[in-house]
């Protein structure tokens, strides 16, 4: 039986969350609370939008010219399990998964979260550490200095990383959507942001 989802957004492509056009899932709930979160609608662990794991699945090969899936939230590690059993059928498909955590590997490693072990085997590049408003950072991928870039497959090396655009704005179905990371002095406010 397919596992189930509860996601807060997500898109179909972006070019600002990972190497390559990737689709974007951003899950529902997080355990963090880090003052400044870019999205404090997807912290309380609420039902938004339920879906299965097949249903993102059928999506993203419909999609063919993606280089992969990236997770963000919320907190992905909420959703361990499910997002292991998507993540090993994006990386069985020769495509790359990338995945945010306020979580530091090595606690993902300990053995406590449950499935988190089981998707940190299927995630090509983690980016680890909760976001910290103090140390607003402009490096790669990352919102804050604290938080690190782990290379866990091979498949995704810093090459990758270049001329990947900070910010990103798209507009379809007539809802505008920002996604990416703040500049530094920066801030956006908007009534329908993903950020």
């Amino acid at each position: 039986m397919t596992k189930l989802l509860n996601l807060a957004a997500w898109l179909p492509r972006s070019s600002a969350n990972g190497p390559g056009t990737r689709m974007v899932l951003w899950v529902q709930g997080c355990p963090f609370r880090c003052p400044g979160c870019q999205n404090p609608d997807f912290l309380q662990f609420r039902l938004n939008q339920v879906v299965t794991v097949d249903d993102v699945w059928q999506v993203f090969q419909q999609l063919p010219d993606l280089a992969g899936v990236s997770f963000s939230g919320g907190e992905p590690f909420a959703q361990a399990v499910a997002l292991a059993e998507l993540a090993s059928l994006v990386q069985s498909a020769g495509k790359t998964v990338v995945c945010w955590t306020g979580y530091r590997l090595e606690q993902l490693k300990s053995g406590q979260i449950k499935g988190a072990i089981h998707l940190l085997q299927s995630i090509d590049l983690l980016i680890d550490g909760l976001f910290i408003q103090q140390q607003l950072s402009d490096d790669t991928l990352r919102g804050s200095h604290n938080q690190q870039l782990h290379f866990l497959s091979g498949r995704i090396t810093p090459a990758d990383l270049k001329n990947i655009p900070r910010q990103e704005w798209i507009i379809n179905d007539a809802i505008l959507t920002y996604t990416g990371f703040p500049i530094p002095g920066d801030r956006v406010e908007t009534e329908d942001k993903i950020l």
